[in-house]
Protein backbone atom coordinates (compact mmCIF):
# COMPACT_ATOMS: atom_id res chain seq x y z
CA UNK A 1 0.00 0.00 0.00
CA UNK A 2 1.46 3.43 -0.79
CA UNK A 3 1.50 5.91 2.10
CA UNK A 4 2.84 8.95 -0.03
CA UNK A 5 0.40 11.75 0.47
CA UNK A 6 -1.47 13.43 -2.09
CA UNK A 7 0.50 16.12 -3.77
CA UNK A 8 -2.82 18.70 -2.73
CA UNK A 9 -1.83 17.89 0.82
CA UNK A 10 1.09 19.43 1.37
CA UNK A 11 -0.33 22.59 0.15
CA UNK A 12 -1.61 25.06 2.77
CA UNK A 13 -4.35 27.73 2.15
CA UNK A 14 -2.17 30.30 0.40
CA UNK A 15 -0.67 27.40 -2.20
CA UNK A 16 -4.65 26.41 -2.97
CA UNK A 17 -4.87 30.22 -3.45
CA UNK A 18 -2.74 30.74 -6.26
CA UNK A 19 -3.57 27.53 -8.57
CA UNK A 20 -6.28 29.24 -10.26
CA UNK A 21 -4.06 32.08 -11.15
CA UNK A 22 -2.18 30.47 -14.82
CA UNK A 23 -6.05 30.17 -15.48
CA UNK A 24 -7.23 33.56 -15.23
CA UNK A 25 -3.98 34.74 -16.64
CA UNK A 26 -5.15 32.75 -19.79
CA UNK A 27 -8.68 34.49 -19.29
CA UNK A 28 -7.05 37.70 -18.99
CA UNK A 29 -8.51 38.34 -15.62
CA UNK A 30 -4.77 38.68 -14.36
CA UNK A 31 -2.65 40.86 -16.69
CA UNK A 32 0.40 39.31 -17.95
CA UNK A 33 2.70 42.62 -17.62
CA UNK A 34 2.88 43.34 -14.43
CA UNK A 35 5.57 46.08 -13.89
CA UNK A 36 8.25 45.26 -11.75
CA UNK A 37 8.15 46.93 -8.14
CA UNK A 38 10.12 49.11 -6.52
CA UNK A 39 9.44 47.54 -3.17
CA UNK A 40 9.47 44.45 -1.16
CA UNK A 41 5.78 44.94 -0.70
CA UNK A 42 4.34 44.74 -4.53
CA UNK A 43 1.35 45.31 -3.80
CA UNK A 44 1.74 48.75 -2.24
CA UNK A 45 3.59 50.49 -5.39
CA UNK A 46 1.90 48.37 -8.47
CA UNK A 47 -1.24 50.06 -6.94
CA UNK A 48 -0.51 53.11 -7.92
CA UNK A 49 0.56 54.29 -10.72
CA UNK A 50 0.97 57.50 -10.56
CA UNK A 51 4.04 56.95 -8.07
CA UNK A 52 5.92 55.86 -10.87
CA UNK A 53 5.36 59.05 -13.07
CA UNK A 54 6.52 61.15 -9.71
CA UNK A 55 9.43 59.45 -8.80
CA UNK A 56 10.44 60.05 -12.61
CA UNK A 57 13.51 57.06 -11.76
CA UNK A 58 13.91 54.24 -14.37
CA UNK A 59 13.10 50.93 -12.89
CA UNK A 60 16.29 49.21 -11.37
CA UNK A 61 17.77 45.69 -11.09
CA UNK A 62 17.16 43.92 -8.01
CA UNK A 63 20.08 44.00 -5.85
CA UNK A 64 20.93 41.88 -2.66
CA UNK A 65 19.96 43.66 0.26
CA UNK A 66 23.54 44.10 1.73
CA UNK A 67 24.78 46.25 -1.39
CA UNK A 68 21.89 48.92 0.03
CA UNK A 69 24.06 51.47 2.52
CA UNK A 70 27.02 50.57 -0.23
CA UNK A 71 26.10 54.49 -0.95
CA UNK A 72 24.50 56.39 1.47
CA UNK A 73 23.73 59.26 -0.81
CA UNK A 74 22.05 56.48 -2.70
CA UNK A 75 20.05 54.48 0.19
CA UNK A 76 17.75 57.25 0.54
CA UNK A 77 16.45 57.19 -2.35
CA UNK A 78 15.75 53.29 -2.49
CA UNK A 79 12.79 51.79 -0.86
CA UNK A 80 13.73 48.76 1.01
CA UNK A 81 10.41 48.59 3.45
CA UNK A 82 6.84 50.28 3.54
CA UNK A 83 7.69 53.57 1.50
CA UNK A 84 7.73 57.03 3.68
CA UNK A 85 4.39 58.80 3.06
CA UNK A 86 5.25 62.27 3.63
CA UNK A 87 8.17 61.59 0.66
CA UNK A 88 5.87 59.58 -1.22
CA UNK A 89 2.98 62.59 -1.10
CA UNK A 90 0.31 60.03 -2.03
CA UNK A 91 -2.31 58.07 -0.21
CA UNK A 92 -0.75 54.71 0.51
CA UNK A 93 -2.48 51.24 0.64
CA UNK A 94 -5.03 51.63 -0.87
CA UNK A 95 -5.05 48.64 -2.96
CA UNK A 96 -7.65 45.92 -2.39
CA UNK A 97 -5.41 42.93 -2.30
CA UNK A 98 -2.63 44.04 -0.33
CA UNK A 99 -2.65 42.08 3.45
CA UNK A 100 -1.77 45.42 5.23
CA UNK A 101 -4.51 47.92 3.72
CA UNK A 102 -6.14 50.22 6.25
CA UNK A 103 -3.26 49.64 8.98
CA UNK A 104 -2.11 52.34 10.43
CA UNK A 105 1.12 52.07 10.72
CA UNK A 106 3.38 53.98 13.50
CA UNK A 107 5.61 56.70 12.03
CA UNK A 108 4.03 56.44 8.27
CA UNK A 109 1.91 59.33 8.08
CA UNK A 110 0.34 58.52 4.62
CA UNK A 111 -3.23 59.75 4.96
CA UNK A 112 -4.94 62.51 2.83
CA UNK A 113 -6.08 65.40 6.09
CA UNK A 114 -2.07 64.86 7.10
CA UNK A 115 -1.33 65.59 2.99
CA UNK A 116 -3.90 68.60 2.88
CA UNK A 117 -2.95 70.39 6.09
CA UNK A 118 0.48 70.12 4.68
CA UNK A 119 -0.62 71.88 1.50
CA UNK A 120 -2.21 74.13 3.14
CA UNK A 121 0.73 75.26 5.27
CA UNK A 122 2.56 75.69 2.19
CA UNK A 123 0.38 77.81 0.61
CA UNK A 124 0.04 80.25 3.71
CA UNK A 125 3.93 80.04 4.02
CA UNK A 126 3.88 81.51 0.12
CA UNK A 127 1.17 83.98 1.12
CA UNK A 128 2.87 85.41 4.09
CA UNK A 129 4.66 88.70 3.94
CA UNK A 130 6.60 89.63 7.05
CA UNK A 131 3.75 89.42 9.56
CA UNK A 132 0.94 86.59 10.47
CA UNK A 133 -1.57 86.70 12.36
CA UNK A 134 -3.36 85.67 15.87
CA UNK A 135 -5.91 87.60 17.07
CA UNK A 136 -9.32 87.22 18.89
CA UNK A 137 -11.25 89.64 16.59
CA UNK A 138 -10.03 87.25 14.01
CA UNK A 139 -11.24 83.76 15.60
CA UNK A 140 -14.87 85.80 16.34
CA UNK A 141 -14.80 86.86 12.86
CA UNK A 142 -14.33 83.26 11.94
CA UNK A 143 -17.28 81.77 13.97
CA UNK A 144 -19.81 84.29 12.60
CA UNK A 145 -18.62 83.28 9.34
CA UNK A 146 -18.67 79.39 10.03
CA UNK A 147 -22.71 79.94 11.19
CA UNK A 148 -23.90 81.40 7.34
CA UNK A 149 -22.03 78.61 5.71
CA UNK A 150 -24.16 76.30 4.33
CA UNK A 151 -21.34 73.67 3.79
CA UNK A 152 -22.46 70.93 5.09
CA UNK A 153 -18.84 70.41 6.99
CA UNK A 154 -18.38 73.80 8.35
CA UNK A 155 -20.23 72.38 11.17
CA UNK A 156 -17.53 69.71 12.46
CA UNK A 157 -14.83 72.47 12.10
CA UNK A 158 -12.86 71.64 15.56
CA UNK A 159 -11.37 73.80 17.57
CA UNK A 160 -7.82 72.55 16.62
CA UNK A 161 -8.51 73.22 13.19
CA UNK A 162 -9.25 76.83 14.22
CA UNK A 163 -6.23 77.00 15.92
CA UNK A 164 -4.39 75.73 12.75
CA UNK A 165 -6.03 78.72 10.65
CA UNK A 166 -3.91 81.38 13.49
CA UNK A 167 -0.78 82.02 13.86
CA UNK A 168 1.01 84.19 15.97
CA UNK A 169 1.28 87.88 14.59
CA UNK A 170 4.48 88.85 14.10
CA UNK A 171 5.21 92.31 13.92
CA UNK A 172 8.57 94.75 12.99
CA UNK A 173 10.71 96.10 15.80
CA UNK A 174 10.05 99.30 16.88
CA UNK A 175 7.01 101.69 15.19
CA UNK A 176 4.36 98.25 15.75
CA UNK A 177 1.18 100.67 15.04
CA UNK A 178 2.29 100.96 11.16
CA UNK A 179 3.60 96.89 11.30
CA UNK A 180 0.03 96.40 12.53
CA UNK A 181 -1.84 98.57 9.88
CA UNK A 182 0.45 96.71 7.27
CA UNK A 183 -0.71 93.56 8.41
CA UNK A 184 -4.41 94.26 8.52
CA UNK A 185 -4.68 95.18 5.10
CA UNK A 186 -2.77 91.88 4.15
CA UNK A 187 -4.77 90.06 6.66
CA UNK A 188 -7.82 91.11 4.64
CA UNK A 189 -6.82 89.92 1.55
CA UNK A 190 -5.44 86.24 3.19
CA UNK A 191 -8.85 86.04 5.09
CA UNK A 192 -11.16 87.01 1.74
CA UNK A 193 -9.02 84.06 -0.40
CA UNK A 194 -9.18 81.54 2.50
CA UNK A 195 -13.10 82.16 2.94
CA UNK A 196 -13.79 81.74 -1.02
CA UNK A 197 -14.02 77.92 -1.20
CA UNK A 198 -16.89 78.43 0.85
CA UNK A 199 -18.86 81.82 0.12
CA UNK A 200 -21.07 83.39 2.97
CA UNK A 201 -24.15 84.42 2.13
CA UNK A 202 -23.26 87.76 2.42
CA UNK A 203 -19.88 89.53 1.06
CA UNK A 204 -17.19 88.62 2.51
CA UNK A 205 -15.49 92.22 3.00
CA UNK A 206 -18.24 93.29 5.26
CA UNK A 207 -16.90 90.37 7.48
CA UNK A 208 -13.61 89.71 6.98
CA UNK A 209 -11.77 93.39 7.29
CA UNK A 210 -10.66 94.34 10.68
CA UNK A 211 -11.38 97.75 10.76
CA UNK A 212 -8.65 99.96 12.40
CA UNK A 213 -9.72 102.05 15.26
CA UNK A 214 -7.84 104.57 17.75
CA UNK A 215 -6.34 103.86 20.89
CA UNK A 216 -8.59 104.19 23.70
CA UNK A 217 -6.91 107.18 25.32
CA UNK A 218 -8.79 107.85 28.50
CA UNK A 219 -8.81 110.25 31.31
CA UNK A 220 -10.35 110.03 34.55
CA UNK A 221 -10.10 112.51 38.15
CA UNK A 222 -8.50 110.37 41.14
CA UNK A 223 -10.85 112.31 43.15
CA UNK A 224 -14.35 113.99 43.02
CA UNK A 225 -14.68 116.45 40.83
CA UNK A 226 -17.87 117.75 38.90
CA UNK A 227 -16.66 120.51 37.15
CA UNK A 228 -15.52 118.51 34.23
CA UNK A 229 -15.12 120.95 31.02
CA UNK A 230 -16.25 118.59 28.32
CA UNK A 231 -15.69 120.75 25.39
CA UNK A 232 -12.67 119.30 24.32
CA UNK A 233 -11.99 121.58 21.71
CA UNK A 234 -11.91 124.82 23.16
CA UNK A 235 -9.35 123.22 25.55
CA UNK A 236 -6.93 122.20 22.41
CA UNK A 237 -7.50 125.86 21.33
CA UNK A 238 -6.39 127.54 24.76
CA UNK A 239 -3.36 124.83 25.02
CA UNK A 240 -2.32 126.51 20.97
CA UNK A 241 -3.36 129.80 22.79
CA UNK A 242 -5.68 130.65 19.56
CA UNK A 243 -8.65 131.42 19.44
CA UNK A 244 -9.93 129.43 16.37
CA UNK A 245 -8.08 127.38 13.70
CA UNK A 246 -5.04 128.95 11.64
CA UNK A 247 -4.58 128.83 7.96
CA UNK A 248 -2.30 126.00 7.15
CA UNK A 249 -0.26 127.54 4.43
CA UNK A 250 -0.25 130.84 6.20
CA UNK A 251 1.22 129.18 9.38
CA UNK A 252 3.75 127.52 7.32
CA UNK A 253 4.37 129.44 4.44
CA UNK A 254 7.93 128.01 2.95
CA UNK A 255 9.46 131.89 3.70
CA UNK A 256 9.29 130.55 7.29
CA UNK A 257 11.09 127.00 6.60
CA UNK A 258 14.38 127.78 6.05
CA UNK A 259 16.46 124.05 4.41
CA UNK A 260 13.18 121.99 5.03
CA UNK A 261 12.83 117.98 4.39
CA UNK A 262 10.75 115.05 5.66
CA UNK A 263 12.60 112.86 7.95
CA UNK A 264 9.75 110.66 9.06
CA UNK A 265 6.68 108.96 9.18
CA UNK A 266 4.22 107.15 11.31
CA UNK A 267 0.72 106.09 11.46
CA UNK A 268 0.02 109.51 13.29
CA UNK A 269 1.13 111.41 10.22
CA UNK A 270 4.47 113.74 9.30
CA UNK A 271 7.55 114.41 10.36
CA UNK A 272 9.44 117.35 8.95
CA UNK A 273 12.44 119.24 10.24
CA UNK A 274 13.17 123.02 9.41
CA UNK A 275 15.67 126.06 10.22
CA UNK A 276 13.28 127.99 11.74
CA UNK A 277 13.69 131.80 10.09
CA UNK A 278 15.18 134.03 13.37
CA UNK A 279 13.30 136.83 14.96
CA UNK A 280 12.82 138.18 18.30
CA UNK A 281 9.92 136.94 19.27
CA UNK A 282 10.53 133.18 18.13
CA UNK A 283 14.08 132.55 17.74
CA UNK A 284 15.46 128.99 17.94
CA UNK A 285 18.99 128.06 18.56
CA UNK A 286 18.45 125.05 16.83
CA UNK A 287 16.63 122.88 14.34
CA UNK A 288 12.79 122.54 14.70
CA UNK A 289 10.79 119.68 13.93
CA UNK A 290 7.09 119.76 12.78
CA UNK A 291 4.90 116.67 13.62
CA UNK A 292 1.74 116.65 11.79
CA UNK A 293 -1.54 115.21 13.23
CA UNK A 294 -5.01 115.28 11.14
CA UNK A 295 -7.37 115.16 13.22
CA UNK A 296 -11.59 114.53 13.12
CA UNK A 297 -11.75 113.74 9.84
CA UNK A 298 -14.15 111.19 8.81
CA UNK A 299 -11.37 109.66 6.14
CA UNK A 300 -9.08 107.34 7.62
CA UNK A 301 -5.59 108.25 7.10
CA UNK A 302 -2.76 105.52 6.99
CA UNK A 303 -5.46 102.60 8.35
CA UNK A 304 -6.30 104.91 11.30
CA UNK A 305 -9.02 106.63 12.35
CA UNK A 306 -7.98 109.82 12.30
CA UNK A 307 -8.44 111.05 16.25
CA UNK A 308 -10.58 113.38 17.69
CA UNK A 309 -10.43 116.58 19.88
CA UNK A 310 -11.00 114.42 23.03
CA UNK A 311 -8.38 112.01 22.32
CA UNK A 312 -5.22 114.58 20.83
CA UNK A 313 -5.83 116.65 24.12
CA UNK A 314 -4.54 113.77 26.50
CA UNK A 315 -0.87 114.10 24.28
CA UNK A 316 -0.81 117.51 23.66
CA UNK A 317 -1.19 117.93 27.38
CA UNK A 318 1.70 115.50 28.49
CA UNK A 319 4.12 116.28 25.91
CA UNK A 320 4.15 120.02 27.76
CA UNK A 321 4.13 118.46 31.21
CA UNK A 322 7.12 116.46 30.52
CA UNK A 323 8.80 119.63 28.64
CA UNK A 324 8.56 121.66 31.49
CA UNK A 325 10.75 118.64 33.26
CA UNK A 326 13.44 121.24 32.25
CA UNK A 327 12.62 123.93 34.88
CA UNK A 328 11.28 122.81 38.57
CA UNK A 329 12.75 122.70 41.83
CA UNK A 330 12.68 119.09 42.83
CA UNK A 331 12.95 117.13 39.95
CA UNK A 332 14.32 118.41 36.81
CA UNK A 333 15.79 116.71 33.67
CA UNK A 334 15.56 117.42 30.26
CA UNK A 335 15.48 113.78 28.44
CA UNK A 336 12.05 114.36 27.47
CA UNK A 337 11.13 116.03 23.74
CA UNK A 338 11.67 119.94 24.20
CA UNK A 339 8.09 121.27 22.73
CA UNK A 340 8.27 125.13 21.24
CA UNK A 341 4.91 125.25 20.24
CA UNK A 342 1.52 123.33 19.74
CA UNK A 343 -0.42 124.65 16.64
CA UNK A 344 -4.20 123.91 15.17
CA UNK A 345 -4.38 124.77 11.68
CA UNK A 346 -7.05 123.82 8.81
CA UNK A 347 -6.77 123.34 5.15
CA UNK A 348 -5.34 121.40 2.47
CA UNK A 349 -1.26 120.34 2.71
CA UNK A 350 0.85 123.28 1.86
CA UNK A 351 2.64 122.53 -2.00
CA UNK A 352 5.95 122.83 -0.65
CA UNK A 353 4.99 120.34 2.17
CA UNK A 354 3.73 117.83 -0.60
CA UNK A 355 6.67 118.01 -2.70
CA UNK A 356 8.98 117.32 0.18
CA UNK A 357 6.78 114.22 0.99
CA UNK A 358 7.13 113.14 -2.57
CA UNK A 359 11.01 113.32 -2.33
CA UNK A 360 10.93 111.17 0.47
CA UNK A 361 8.33 108.97 -0.97
CA UNK A 362 11.13 108.59 -3.67
CA UNK A 363 13.75 107.99 -1.80
CA UNK A 364 12.48 105.42 1.15
CA UNK A 365 9.12 104.49 -0.53
CA UNK A 366 6.59 106.28 1.75
CA UNK A 367 3.97 103.62 3.43
CA UNK A 368 1.57 106.94 3.81
CA UNK A 369 -1.26 107.95 1.92
CA UNK A 370 -0.40 110.86 -0.35
CA UNK A 371 -1.27 113.97 1.73
CA UNK A 372 -3.19 115.64 -1.21
CA UNK A 373 -6.21 113.34 0.01
CA UNK A 374 -6.67 116.21 2.82
CA UNK A 375 -9.80 118.19 1.89
CA UNK A 376 -10.33 121.89 2.31
CA UNK A 377 -11.68 121.59 5.51
CA UNK A 378 -8.90 119.22 7.27
CA UNK A 379 -7.63 120.38 10.53
CA UNK A 380 -4.25 119.17 12.01
CA UNK A 381 -2.50 119.38 15.28
CA UNK A 382 1.35 120.53 14.43
CA UNK A 383 3.81 120.16 17.42
CA UNK A 384 7.17 121.95 17.03
CA UNK A 385 9.89 120.63 18.97
CA UNK A 386 13.58 120.68 19.21
CA UNK A 387 15.72 118.59 16.70
CA UNK A 388 16.81 115.67 19.14
CA UNK A 389 19.24 113.56 16.96
CA UNK A 390 18.30 110.01 15.35
CA UNK A 391 16.71 107.10 16.67
CA UNK A 392 18.70 104.41 18.69
CA UNK A 393 17.61 102.07 16.34
CA UNK A 394 19.95 103.89 13.59
CA UNK A 395 22.42 105.52 15.70
CA UNK A 396 25.94 104.38 16.13
CA UNK A 397 27.69 104.53 19.10
CA UNK A 398 31.18 104.38 19.24
CA UNK A 399 31.70 101.62 22.12
CA UNK A 400 29.30 100.33 24.97
CA UNK A 401 30.84 102.36 27.20
CA UNK A 402 28.77 105.41 25.91
CA UNK A 403 25.80 103.71 25.63
CA UNK A 404 26.20 102.29 29.10
CA UNK A 405 26.06 105.76 30.14
CA UNK A 406 23.48 106.74 27.90
CA UNK A 407 21.32 104.00 29.95
CA UNK A 408 21.88 105.82 32.59
CA UNK A 409 20.36 109.15 31.38
CA UNK A 410 17.33 107.16 30.21
CA UNK A 411 16.89 105.60 33.84
CA UNK A 412 17.25 108.98 35.76
CA UNK A 413 14.38 110.46 32.88
CA UNK A 414 12.19 108.21 33.77
CA UNK A 415 12.91 108.26 37.96
CA UNK A 416 12.39 112.30 37.71
CA UNK A 417 9.06 111.65 35.62
CA UNK A 418 7.75 108.87 37.93
CA UNK A 419 8.52 111.22 41.13
CA UNK A 420 7.11 114.17 39.33
CA UNK A 421 4.13 112.91 37.80
CA UNK A 422 3.54 109.17 38.17
CA UNK A 423 5.22 109.27 34.71
CA UNK A 424 5.19 105.58 33.11
CA UNK A 425 6.23 105.48 29.81
CA UNK A 426 4.48 101.93 28.39
CA UNK A 427 6.01 102.13 24.73
CA UNK A 428 9.77 102.94 25.37
CA UNK A 429 11.09 101.21 22.53
CA UNK A 430 14.07 101.99 20.54
CA UNK A 431 12.18 103.56 18.08
CA UNK A 432 10.81 106.29 21.00
CA UNK A 433 14.73 107.44 21.96
CA UNK A 434 16.50 110.08 20.38
CA UNK A 435 20.40 109.96 20.57
CA UNK A 436 22.70 113.35 19.44
CA UNK A 437 26.11 113.90 19.80
CA UNK A 438 26.86 116.90 22.16
CA UNK A 439 30.02 118.58 23.51
CA UNK A 440 28.39 119.10 26.98
CA UNK A 441 30.85 116.82 29.47
CA UNK A 442 27.96 116.42 32.24
CA UNK A 443 24.17 116.27 31.58
CA UNK A 444 22.47 117.45 34.90
CA UNK A 445 18.96 116.59 37.06
CA UNK A 446 17.24 117.16 40.44
CA UNK A 447 16.14 113.88 41.55
CA UNK A 448 14.50 114.46 44.80
CA UNK A 449 15.54 117.88 45.91
CA UNK A 450 19.15 116.69 44.79
CA UNK A 451 21.53 117.79 42.43
CA UNK A 452 22.69 114.64 40.48
CA UNK A 453 25.27 114.70 37.03
CA UNK A 454 25.93 112.62 35.18
CA UNK A 455 28.82 112.16 32.51
CA UNK A 456 27.68 112.62 29.03
CA UNK A 457 30.46 110.75 27.30
CA UNK A 458 29.46 112.78 24.12
CA UNK A 459 25.63 111.57 23.41
CA UNK A 460 21.91 113.34 24.72
CA UNK A 461 19.28 110.99 25.15
CA UNK A 462 15.45 112.26 24.40
CA UNK A 463 12.42 110.05 25.11
CA UNK A 464 9.55 110.95 22.99
CA UNK A 465 5.87 109.68 22.04
CA UNK A 466 3.62 109.20 24.71
CA UNK A 467 0.59 107.89 22.75
CA UNK A 468 0.46 104.98 25.45
CA UNK A 469 1.86 106.72 28.39
CA UNK A 470 0.11 107.21 31.78
CA UNK A 471 0.51 110.43 34.01
CA UNK A 472 -0.95 112.29 36.73
CA UNK A 473 -1.28 115.87 36.48
CA UNK A 474 -2.92 117.99 39.63
CA UNK A 475 -5.09 114.65 40.88
CA UNK A 476 -5.98 114.05 36.89
CA UNK A 477 -4.81 110.65 35.92
CA UNK A 478 -4.40 110.25 32.08
CA UNK A 479 -3.75 106.79 30.59
CA UNK A 480 -4.20 104.88 27.61
CA UNK A 481 -6.30 102.12 27.97
CA UNK A 482 -5.02 98.67 26.04
CA UNK A 483 -7.54 96.13 27.68
CA UNK A 484 -9.42 96.28 24.27
CA UNK A 485 -6.20 96.05 21.60
CA UNK A 486 -6.19 92.29 21.77
CA UNK A 487 -3.77 92.36 18.69
CA UNK A 488 -1.31 94.53 20.36
CA UNK A 489 -1.10 91.27 23.09
CA UNK A 490 -0.61 88.38 20.68
CA UNK A 491 1.93 89.94 18.60
CA UNK A 492 5.49 88.74 18.30
CA UNK A 493 9.13 89.01 16.78
CA UNK A 494 10.65 90.86 19.06
CA UNK A 495 11.46 90.87 22.99
CA UNK A 496 9.50 94.37 22.89
CA UNK A 497 6.37 92.72 22.36
CA UNK A 498 6.42 90.96 25.30
CA UNK A 499 6.86 93.87 27.37
CA UNK A 500 3.08 94.82 26.27
CA UNK A 501 2.17 91.40 27.91
CA UNK A 502 4.31 91.69 30.86
CA UNK A 503 2.87 95.29 31.82
CA UNK A 504 -0.75 93.67 31.14
CA UNK A 505 -0.25 91.24 33.80
CA UNK A 506 1.47 93.32 36.25
CA UNK A 507 -1.49 96.14 36.08
CA UNK A 508 -4.03 92.94 35.51
CA UNK A 509 -5.06 95.02 32.46
CA UNK A 510 -6.27 98.00 34.91
CA UNK A 511 -4.30 100.74 33.01
CA UNK A 512 -5.39 103.48 35.43
CA UNK A 513 -2.95 102.03 37.69
CA UNK A 514 0.07 103.39 38.52
CA UNK A 515 3.08 100.81 38.76
CA UNK A 516 6.53 102.01 37.85
CA UNK A 517 7.31 98.52 37.30
CA UNK A 518 6.41 98.78 33.94
CA UNK A 519 9.22 101.56 33.12
CA UNK A 520 11.77 98.76 34.87
CA UNK A 521 10.14 96.08 32.06
CA UNK A 522 11.58 99.02 29.51
CA UNK A 523 14.76 99.06 30.85
CA UNK A 524 15.31 95.48 30.61
CA UNK A 525 14.38 95.82 27.13
CA UNK A 526 16.91 98.47 26.42
CA UNK A 527 19.57 96.77 28.23
CA UNK A 528 19.01 94.17 26.13
CA UNK A 529 18.95 96.23 22.99
CA UNK A 530 22.15 98.28 24.12
CA UNK A 531 23.74 94.17 24.48
CA UNK A 532 22.65 92.52 21.50
CA UNK A 533 20.45 95.33 18.97
CA UNK A 534 22.50 98.53 18.46
CA UNK A 535 25.52 99.35 15.86
CA UNK A 536 29.06 99.96 17.97
CA UNK A 537 31.98 101.62 16.01
CA UNK A 538 34.85 100.00 17.83
CA UNK A 539 34.07 96.51 19.44
CA UNK A 540 37.29 95.12 19.42
CA UNK A 541 38.57 97.31 22.58
CA UNK A 542 39.63 96.22 26.11
CA UNK A 543 36.75 99.01 27.08
CA UNK A 544 34.06 97.88 25.11
CA UNK A 545 34.04 94.51 26.01
CA UNK A 546 34.55 96.10 29.86
CA UNK A 547 31.30 97.44 29.26
CA UNK A 548 28.99 94.90 27.97
CA UNK A 549 29.89 92.67 30.58
CA UNK A 550 28.67 95.69 32.75
CA UNK A 551 25.16 95.99 30.77
CA UNK A 552 24.72 92.38 31.21
CA UNK A 553 25.25 92.09 34.66
CA UNK A 554 22.99 95.44 34.98
CA UNK A 555 20.37 93.22 32.79
CA UNK A 556 20.25 90.00 34.94
CA UNK A 557 19.36 92.25 38.08
CA UNK A 558 17.23 94.77 36.55
CA UNK A 559 13.95 93.10 37.16
CA UNK A 560 14.84 92.97 40.62
CA UNK A 561 14.29 96.67 40.91
CA UNK A 562 10.30 97.83 41.69
CA UNK A 563 10.65 101.37 39.61
CA UNK A 564 13.32 103.66 37.70
CA UNK A 565 13.52 105.54 41.27
CA UNK A 566 14.37 102.36 42.54
CA UNK A 567 16.93 101.89 40.25
CA UNK A 568 18.68 105.31 40.25
CA UNK A 569 18.66 104.90 44.45
CA UNK A 570 20.62 101.93 44.00
CA UNK A 571 22.92 103.13 41.15
CA UNK A 572 23.83 106.05 42.86
CA UNK A 573 23.83 105.08 46.47
CA UNK A 574 21.36 107.12 48.00
CA UNK A 575 18.55 106.81 51.06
Amino acid sequence: MDDTLDDEAWKDSFDKLLDPRPQLRMLNIIKSNVRASFNIDSSIENSSHSILKENKEPVRPKQHILDVCDDLGEGEKRSISTPFGKRLGVDLFHCGISPITGMKLDGFGGNTEKLQDRVEVELHIKKRVCFEVESTNTISNSDELKNKFKDRNSKNISDEHREGIRSSLVLQPGKWRKSLNCWRRTHVVETTLDISVNPPLITPRAHTQVRPSSLGRKSIFLNDCNNIDNDFESQVLRHCDQRKPIRFDILYAPSKMVNAKKIGEGAYGEVFRYSGKKRKRNSYSTDVVLKVIPIEGSTEINGELQKTFAQILPEIIISKKMSSLRVGKNNTTDGYANIFKVSLVRGTYPEHLIKLWESYDDEKESENDHPKIFADDQLFIVLELEFSGEDMSNFKFVNAEQSYYALQQIILALAVGEEECQFEHRDLHWGNILIEPTAEKEISYTFHTKDLTLCSKGVKITIIDYTLSRITIDDFCNFNDLASDAELFAASGDYQYDIYRMMRDELKNNWALFSPKTNVFWLSYVTEKLITGVHYKSVNTKVHRLYIEKLKTFQSTILTFESATHCVKHIFDLT
